[in-house]
């Protein structure tokens, strides 16, 4: 009996040593479609006929991977990663030598976007100019169409990052890096027949195509965004904003550029700034300096009116012709372009908070709390029906006295 036993013992173990030896190595290596490089993070999923998993892996940063499966079989590879195409690739191990090794190449297709390649710098004054890149920021993407995060970065160390937009969504950027004016970026992707474009980094036209592919559907989009630098009272000229002759009042065109500055406010809550309005020194120096006050009025009045920002935050002043950018002044012939600008509307920083109100929320709260407003904002005023009876002064004195209210006088 036991001899029975130890042979047995020993059949098993052959029939072990045999099935461990018999094993082949799939080995290979992802990269994307035309040559574009090794992708890396692919993950790699082996089943057999039966659909049971044999084994995973993911590839390294050249895009190599490695999988131990049993020698003469066929098999199938589930292949995913994000940004690109799920799909299916069949490999087999019959007629390998047993500890051999069967070579796979696994072209990857991405999906229909584009890749968003930024560099993060300070704003310059001119082109030419050379500035500092801007490392350390918080980095935050979110999906307004999904209505999810997609990227979170708090502290980068690097100046640039990438990011991949998929067609048919709507994403908000967000920058900040303390210093520096918080940064807000609207990206449209293939919205609205729009192949690719952004507010707050200005407008993708058609001449985008330079650096799509795929009738447009792929693509790399290289951008600088830049950031205002916060210091006290330093001045920001506001482009486009323009009155008609001895108006002021806020016309459609300036509209676009005050709503743009409404956002740069409700994304700075703690920056307090003044709005200055300046004219050039024709006509007499009271009267322009009157039309300058009323002018900044108008359009401290339209920001408060029209966006959520606070009145602390912001205030106007008329500047008329007593800070003249050059030497037009009265009685100096100038041209039409060198009066014109005098004639400017400047940003004047004139206090910081030493923490920003934004500092501990999220993009995706600064979002989620934004419609909540504006849904509160947009609710329809209960009306009372012309023919309703009227409410006596004793009902509204006792619902206050049960509310424990007062019903004192204004």
């Amino acid at each position: 009996m036991k001899n029975i036993q130890l042979l047995l013992l020993l059949s098993s173990s052959m029939l072990l040593s045999l099935s461990l030896s018999a094993q082949v190595v799939i080995e290979g290596y992802t990269f994307e479609e035309n040559n574009s490089g090794y992708v890396r993070k692919v993950m790699i999923q082996v089943v057999d006929v039966k659909g049971d998993t044999i084994g995973v892996a993911r590839s390294d940063r050249e895009g190599k991977f490695k999988i131990e499966v049993e020698s003469g079989k066929d098999y199938r590879m589930l292949i995913s990663r994000k940004n690109f195409l799920s799909r299916e690739q069949a490999v087999s191990t019959k007629g390998a030598e047993d500890g051999g090794k069967v070579f796979v190449k696994v072209p990857l297709e991405r999906q229909p976007g584009y890749v968003f390649d930024v560099t993060i710098a300070e704003a310059r004054l001119d082109p030419t100019q050379t500035v500092n890149a801007i490392d350390s920021a918080r980095i935050e993407v979110y999906n307004n169409t999904l209505r999810k995060e997609e990227l979170v970065l708090k502290n980068y160390p690097h100046p640039t990052f990438k990011f991949n937009f998929l067609q048919g969504n709507h994403y908000t950027i967000m920058i900040r890096r303390k210093g520096f004016f918080n940064k807000r970026i609207e990206a449209y992707v293939n919205v609205a027949g729009c192949i690719l474009c952004f507010d707050g980094l200005g407008s993708v036209e058609p001449n985008v195509v330079d650096v799509l592919t795929k009738g447009n559907s792929l693509g790399t989009f290289l951008a600088n965004v830049e950031l205002e630098p916060l210091e006290l009272n330093k001045t920001i000229t506001l482009e486009n904003i323009y009155y008609d002759f001895n108006e002021s009042y806020i016309r459609d065109d300036a509209a676009i550029e005050l709503d743009k500055l409404i956002g740069v406010l409700k994304d700075n809550p703690g920056v307090t700034v003044e709005l200055g309005s300046h004219t050039d020194s024709r006509g007499r120096d009271e009267y322009n300096l009157n039309l300058s006050e009323s002018r900044a009025r108008a359009a401290v009045a339209y920001i408060i009116e029209n966006g959520d920002v606070s009145s602390d935050n912001i205030f106007g002043k008329g500047y008329g012709e007593t800070k003249l950018v050059n030497g037009c002044r009265n009685g100096v012939k100038c041209s039409e372009a060198n009066h014109q600008l005098n004639r400017r509307t400047e940003l004047k920083i004139v206090g910081i908070s030493d923490v920003d109100p934004l500092e501990n929320k999220s993009l995706k709260q600064i979002i989620e709390e934004d419609a909540l407003l504006e849904e509160v904002l947009n609710q329809e005023q209960i009306k009372i029906p012309e023919d309703a009876p009227p409410v006596k002064e004793e009902e509204i004195k006792a619902d206050n006295e049960d509310e424990g209210g007062s019903d004192g006088g204004n």
